[in-house]
């Protein structure tokens, strides 16, 4: 059974609701986002009785947990619900438990409700290579430092003390990123920094060691490399998007082809390894994205209970691993640096050709 997303919730008033649930509710174009959102609730248990409530007013944890469902269940593993915590204890066909989190723009940052045209159209743009992507990469640096250091403590100091939690049972923090007005243009490149240490320099386009980033706006350190020893041994790996968003309802829509009333296009960035390094993915329903496009496993070499790569070998879900110095990356198609998704009307021809000079750049 699907959960009612869009009922009225007598005690939560429209001011209250957020703007992003509003547009899913109210907008007739959305048809087919909306239906690929309530199937990835299809047998979703509320076990706190709050979380429509919760994807109403603040929407965007609640949403990850969908997706997060849909994923596991797609890819054939069943989840106990007996216990309201962590998010998913995942029973087959290995043993997992995973806690949701997400980062979200600081308290005194720039709010999404600001979003111009300037800020639609800059997508077309190759971040790398703008002279605010450091402090872009920094912002996002903290903020999933933030987010992630947060469910960690609240493992050590009380999940890891339930009965039910079998502490050989490897334990995976999921994260999604939120953490700026125009998210989705990070890449994986924050979690390579935050986790092992590696920073992207978009001057040298080369990834460097470091042990820390300054917090922007100050002379605060913030300490990286979570994963360079034994300090997060409790955590088995970092499952990571920043690309969870409504562009990822409306290329599943897209790529169903489930609605007449679709209005946009969406284009993937794809990361090559080879010449050309970025491709452009049109997507369509002969052309499709995947669910778990878009999605990165970080794996923690020092982990007390590893995790297997082979948990995932089934999904497009992209797997890192850095051990002895050496940056390993695999997976079962080109992972999504970024997507773009607009209105068909304002997406002419000479767009793509803007789109792939920008990322394709000598």
């Amino acid at each position: 059974m699907k959960l009612d997303l869009f009922n009225k919730i007598a005690d939560i008033p429209e001011d209250k609701l957020h703007p992003k649930f509003k547009i899913l509710r109210d907008s007739i174009s959305m048809d087919g986002e909306r239906k690929i959102l309530l199937d990835w609730t299809d047998g979703f248990i509320d076990r706190d009785n709050k979380i429509v409530s919760e994807f109403q007013t603040t929407f965007h944890s609640s949403f990850w947990e969908f997706y997060l469902y849909r994923f596991f269940i797609d890819s054939s593993f069943q989840i106990d619900f007996n216990h309201n915590r962590p998010d998913f204890m995942i029973t087959s066909p290995v043993e997992i438990n995973v806690e949701a989190v997400v980062s979200n723009i600081k308290q005194d940052g720039r709010p999404e409700s600001t979003r111009n045209f300037d800020d639609i159209f800059e997508i077309v743009e190759n971040p790398f290579i703008k002279e605010n992507y450091t402090e872009l990469l920094n912002d996002s640096i903290v903020r999933n430092s933030n987010a992630i250091l947060y469910k960690s403590n609240k493992y050590i100091a009380s999940y890891s003390k339930c009965h039910w939690i079998n502490q050989n049972t490897p334990f995976i923090i999921a994260l999604s990123s939120y953490d700026n007005v125009n998210y989705g243009r990070e890449y994986y490149y924050p979690l390579l920094a935050l986790l092992y240490g590696l920073y992207f320099n978009s001057n040298t386009r080369k990834l460097e060691v470091i042990s820390e980033v300054t917090k922007p706006g100050t002379s605060s350190p913030i300490p990286v490399g979570l994963f360079t020893d034994s300090q997060m041994e409790h955590i088995s790996a970092i499952l990571f998007s920043c690309t969870v968003t409504f562009g990822k309802l409306t290329s599943l829509s897209i790529s169903q082809n489930n609605s007449e009333l679709q209005m946009n296009k969406v284009i993937n960035i794809r990361n090559d390894y080879e010449p050309p390094f970025y491709k452009i993915q049109e997507v369509s329903d002969q052309n499709p994205e995947e669910l778990s496009d878009g999605l990165f496993i970080f794996h923690n070499p020092y982990a007390k209970n590893k995790l297997s790569k082979d948990i995932f070998k089934n999904t497009n879900v992209f797997q890192i691993t850095f051990e002895n110095k050496r940056l390993e990356l695999a997976g079962e198609n080109l992972p999504i640096v970024t997507r773009i998704n607009l209105n068909k009307n304002l997406f002419p021809d000479i767009l793509l050709t803007a789109i792939d000079l920008n990322y394709n750049w000598k």
